[in-house]
């Protein structure tokens, strides 16, 4: 998969959900027992990209209020993951995994607010891209 990715990363931008942040990020807050003091401290070697993976030239981590997470769960119509239970019925995991994610580097997460509509959220990741990863 990886050669995959690099490959056609030579010829156009290749957009993932989900890669190394979100399996670390969930992964601290699991095996981190206690509130979020009890986290890594930031810098600390767990929330770098490891050497062995192909980097991303930028990453989008798109939040919502768990409001709308919930609104938008339901309008799935599905069932829910284990995670999205997690998430919504713990707020001490909920809030490990986010500043879990606030605490990633090389490279860092930016944060998308994606409350608003979808196309005011596209408009705003298009522009995160453009900017940082100098497209056309």
């Amino acid at each position: 998969m990886a050669s995959e990715i690099a490959e056609a990363s030579s010829k156009s931008p290749v957009i993932l959900d989900r890669y190394w942040h979100s399996t670390a990020a969930y992964a601290i807050a699991t095996e981190i027992t206690g509130n979020v003091q009890n986290l890594p401290p930031a810098h600390h070697l767990v929330y770098h990209w490891p050497d062995d993976l192909l980097s991303p030239d930028i990453v989008l981590l798109l939040t919502v209020s768990p409001e709308e997470r919930v609104r938008r769960l339901q309008g799935r119509g599905i069932e829910k993951t284990r995670e999205e239970v997690d998430l919504e019925v713990n707020d001490v995991f909920r809030q490990k995994v986010e500043e879990s994610y606030r605490r990633m580097e090389n490279p860092t997460c930016h944060i998308l607010d994606a409350n608003p509509p979808k196309e005011g959220v596209v408009k705003a990741a298009l522009h995160l891209i453009k900017n940082h990863c100098h497209f056309q």
